[in-house]
């Protein structure tokens, strides 16, 4: 599906948060500069207190390239905080996520901002590098176009740098979790699937973090445990805001933590077979 005239007048902010890694988000800058059909009215990364000098190297870095590209720098609060202040600080209508460390293929938002012309639809994902095989085989019959709160609540669809998400919607539901570090992006996932058509789009459209694992990379089991507190904090706070019913949230608890035993005995496996 190629912009059409209605999407094509939906302006776009793409929001980056960077913290200490000014050098790495180079390439992600770069790979919005080069999307093609769909313009990007601006791109705001936003320093989340580095120590280095990320921000002026990037100020330095991108005052040639086609698009603005505005740096703000903030007290370290973690991404979410870095991503809120993005979105405050931009008016565009749609916003697009990019971790500093990923980067886009160049077909990215014009296969993605066509889907808005309806306006139901809140949220757009697509597929990474990282899910390249399973999940596009599980998704060849596209029964997973249209992701419910209910399928979200047993598995995140969604990675943060493959979304657009309507301002309107963000206004509405609110934006990502402060005082949460681990899985917070799922909460504002859930929230948005709860009241808005959520689509996924089975094509891979990012490069994920050059083959990062999107658990457990560090093999830290206090990671694991961490991120499974967080997704059970987000399926708690879905019953909380009555988005789900008591017999849901006791089967998403249980299918969590037979997910959690799971990754912690595949991570170890993965380690040793890395170091084989």
């Amino acid at each position: 599906m190629r912009a059409t005239s209605q999407s094509a007048t939906l302006t776009v902010g793409v929001i980056i948060p960077v913290f200490n890694s000014g050098r790495e988000a180079i390439g992600a800058i770069r790979s919005v500069v080069a999307q093609t059909n769909v313009s990007v009215q601006e791109i705001v990364v936003v320093d989340d207190g580095s120590a280095d000098d990320s921000a002026d190297f990037l100020r330095k870095a991108c005052q040639d390239l086609s698009i603005p590209v505005r740096i703000l720098s903030i007290p370290n609060g973690g991404a979410a905080n870095a991503r809120n202040h993005g979105m405050q600080n931009s008016d565009c209508e749609l916003y697009a996520f990019l971790d500093s460390d990923d980067a886009w293929f160049s077909d990215k938002l014009d296969r993605q901002v066509p889907l808005f012309t309806d306006p139901s639809v809140g949220m757009v994902g697509c597929v990474t590098t990282m899910d390249r095989g399973v999940a596009l085989r599980s998704m060849a019959s596209g029964i997973f176009r249209v992701i419910s709160l209910r399928q979200q609540l047993f598995k995140n669809y969604f990675q943060t740098s493959t979304v657009i998400v309507r301002r309107q919607v963000v206004e509405a539901v609110g934006p990502f979790p402060l005082g949460q570090r681990h899985a917070e992006e799922g909460d504002f996932f859930n929230r948005i699937a709860a009241h808005y058509k959520c689509l996924l789009l089975p094509e891979v459209l990012v490069d994920y973090g050059g083959g990062k694992q999107g658990f457990g990379a560090s093999g830290l089991s206090a990671n694991l445990v961490a991120m499974e507190k967080g997704e059970l904090r987000n399926i708690l706070r879905a019953y909380s805001r009555r988005d789900c019913g008591f017999g849901l949230l006791a089967v998403a608890v249980s299918y969590s933590l037979i997910k959690f035993v799971r990754r912690i005995i595949i991570s170890p496996l993965r380690r040793f077979r890395n170091n084989v």
